[in-house]
């Protein structure tokens, strides 16, 4: 761990840690630190428990930072041994965390903001739409979920701006992708800026949607870490570059999560992968 990435250790106190569906937590910590020098986009390193088990710290985006009462909010799925572990943890037990990490949204551009967000995607975009209100700028915000269950913080987006809802199984809003109400009000609306964040079929469409419409446009990535810092290049993702393949390979946790869309790639050229490309983080 680089020095200046050891000087982000800290210790924080559980204040809540209750669910919001059978699988999803919502956990707030007292974290003044943290609350103070983080901004929207950003995310953390958590170490579930204390002792050598399991080893490597879970990555979290930060959904709601208040700087008052020095509290940090995340919203977390329990997908595996270490999220099964945070959601056993109690008001007042201590967590180490490293952060704050990684880049965040630029919110200069324009005065009209879209928020996209499917799935737990949705978390980190509601610091961010707090963050534009409070700058004096609109915001606008597409929702996507599996089902209404999982439509996190809608009310919390619906008192900060217009919200549109859609669920793949049509329990709540119009039964479609959240591409599509985005698509649909960009007919007659204009957005001066995109901010999304959730699967990669999903930022794939918003980014092409964006570019089509020369919409500046930020996608956060979701990928699997190990580190954190950038050490262990387990979540390398491929970007645009003026160079002999005309990409270079970005590692998400140091240079990211966010990304312009305009310089996100998807795939590396046929040719590369015939070569093997970067099997970094596969094995």
């Amino acid at each position: 761990m680089l020095r200046e990435d050891a000087k982000k250790l800290q210790l924080t106190s559980v204040v809540d840690n209750r669910p919001l569906t059978s699988d999803v937590y919502h956990l707030i910590l007292k974290a003044p630190g943290l609350a103070a020098a983080s901004k929207p986009g950003q995310f953390m390193m958590v170490k579930v428990a204390p002792g050598f088990e399991p080893a490597l710290r879970r990555p979290f985006s930060l959904h709601r930072l208040d700087q008052e009462t020095g509290q940090v909010e995340i919203i977390y799925q329990v997908l595996g041994k270490g999220t099964a572990i945070l959601a056993q943890r109690k008001p007042d037990e201590q967590l180490e965390i490293l952060g704050p990490l990684g880049n965040g949204f630029c919110l200069r551009e324009g005065e009209r903001v879209g928020l996209v967000g499917g799935g737990m995607g949705i978390a980190p975009l509601l610091a961010a739409a707090e963050q534009a209100v409070q700058d004096g700028k609109e915001v606008v915000v597409f929702l996507g979920a599996k089902s209404g269950e999982y439509l996190l913080a809608q009310e919390e987006f619906e008192r900060l701006g217009r919200v549109f809802v859609v669920t793949d199984d049509g329990s709540v809003g119009e039964k479609a992708l959240v591409n599509k109400p985005l698509e649909e009000y960009l007919k007659n609306q204009q957005l001066d800026l995109l901010l999304a964040c959730g699967p990669t079929p999903m930022l794939k469409a918003v980014a092409s949607i964006a570019n089509a419409r020369e919409i500046p446009a930020q996608l956060s990535l979701e990928q699997r870490m190990g580190c954190g810092v950038g050490a262990c290049l387990g979540c390398v993702f491929p970007v645009k570059a003026d160079t002999s393949e005309g990409f270079i390979y970005k590692r998400v946790c140091h240079d990211g999560p966010v990304f312009w869309a305009h310089e996100a790639l998807f795939s590396v050229p046929t040719e590369m992968n015939k070569q093997g490309g970067c099997t970094c983080g596969e094995s």
